[in-house]
């Protein structure tokens, strides 16, 4: 009897557990029910906001790649980060927690209205059409902060960006950045691998929104000895020239592995292969001829040098024989739009005794240039042919100039092929790599 007790006991223990194991089972299912609409819903209002962005953005050519990159993993079920969204709207609850104080509001509209006020102040004066820019003191920037080495430079890139904005407000119609000299590759491994991935990233990103720039109408060059930079980083800094080499409203010129003594030894040698090469004569080597095979021939208006440095660390040496130096006491990632606004109005204040100084250099130029053809007017005087020789120097001229254009275009050519040999190469090292695996 005690037995069959116990056994009854047992089978009325068991069914009280299976039935706890049920109900909690079922509750299971209703939570992760729950759970799934939840995320169904979370889910059906991204894609609407997405969608309603795309619909704002028809009219454009192209949509920014991470925009058809999150409707992808949406549709994907994948999850999307959408703090780095650009435009997407915040929920609710996270723009309560992030909304901006009166104070941060109140100073944003001031910082607004001393812009539109500054700006159209000067536009009334001269405006330079060129300025250069040392960019220093990143690195000093990120240790007085706490911060990687990397993080400063990202800084230093984000006001390069402002500084081509404020730029283009002024009308000013070529910046040219020292991003990268070639004796900073004497720096760290691991730094110079951050700069050359922080150049990678940046460049996709301005690649992909190639459409933004086209309405601004700004063209990228980089210039400098290519020899020196990984082929990964050529092939991205290629794609970002090719995509924008049609723009003509601004010129940013990024100089990146770049010195003054290169570039000047860079346009010897070009002028000698030409010689060589038979595309030009050594009397068609003149001033301009030497600046057009400059990486930049156009000469500055303004040299801005952060850090409170007072060299020119190799930067631009002859295109800088007229230029205002602006040596700012700031580190470049502390560079404001009110510095740049002073740097102007000090040029414009400059600026009548410096065109004084410049046009008396060139009435100097023009004097000896006219003396020494008087010079060789009265030797030919004495020729009884003069005719004959005046009409065989102007056809000398004449196949001079001839040889010279011909001479540019072909640097211009070369240059457009050095880009496209960067893509093609490392694509075709892409495709060995994958074969390979």
């Amino acid at each position: 009897m005690s037995s069959s007790n116990n056994s009854e006991n047992c089978n009325i223990n068991n069914n009280k557990k299976k039935d706890e194991n049920v109900k909690k089972q079922n509750n299971i299912i209703k939570t992760t029910n729950k759970n799934n609409n939840n995320n169904n819903n979370n889910k059906s209002n991204i894609e609407s906001i997405i969608l309603n962005k795309k619909e704002k953005f028809s009219s454009e050519k192209e949509l920014d790649e991470k925009e058809n990159k999150d409707l992808e993993d949406l549709s994907n079920s994948k999850p999307i980060n959408i703090d780095e969204y650009e435009g997407l709207p915040r929920f609710e609850v996270e723009q309560q927690e992030r909304q901006k104080s009166v104070w941060s509001k109140l100073c944003d509209w001031m910082y607004d209205q001393n812009f539109k006020i500054m700006s159209s102040t000067l536009k009334n004066g001269p405006i330079p059409k060129h300025i250069g820019v040392i960019m220093d003191g990143n690195r000093r920037f990120a240790e007085r902060n706490h911060l990687e080495t990397k993080e400063g430079h990202k800084k230093g890139f984000n006001t390069m960006l402002d500084l081509c904005q404020w730029g283009l407000t002024l009308g000013v119609k070529i910046i040219s950045v020292y991003a990268f000299s070639i004796e900073n590759f004497k720096r760290s491994k691991t730094e110079v691998q951050d700069l050359m991935e922080l150049a990678n990233n940046k460049f996709t990103e301005m690649i992909s929104k190639s459409h933004k720039l086209q309405q601004l109408g700004v063209r990228i060059r980089v210039v400098g000895d290519h020899s020196h930079i990984p082929e990964k980083t050529k092939s991205i800094l290629a794609q970002a020239v090719k995509s924008t080499e049609n723009n003509n409203r601004a010129l940013l010129n990024i100089c990146l592995s770049y010195t003054a003594h290169e570039e000047i030894l860079h346009s010897m040698k070009t002028l000698s292969k030409g010689v060589y090469d038979e595309m030009i004569e050594i009397e068609d080597i003149d001033q301009d001829l030497f600046e057009n095979c400059l990486y930049i021939k156009e000469d500055l208006d303004i040299l801005i040098r952060t850090s409170g440095e007072y060299r020119l660390s190799d930067f631009m040496l002859w295109q800088s024989c007229f230029t205002n130096l602006a040596l700012v006491n700031t580190l470049w990632p502390d560079f404001s739009f009110f510095h740049f606004i002073y740097i102007i109005f000090l040029f414009q204040f400059n600026s009548k005794t410096l065109k004084n100084e410049i046009q008396n250099q060139y009435k100097f130029n023009n004097n000896n240039n006219n003396n020494n053809n008087n010079n060789n007017n009265n030797n030919n005087n004495n020729n009884t042919n003069t005719k004959d020789n005046n009409i065989k120097e102007n056809i000398k001229n004449l196949k001079s100039d001839k040889r010279v254009k011909e001479f540019i275009n072909h640097l211009k050519i070369s240059e457009e092929k050095i880009f496209d040999e960067f893509i093609s190469k490392y694509n075709e090292k892409e495709v060995e790599e994958q074969q390979e695996i």
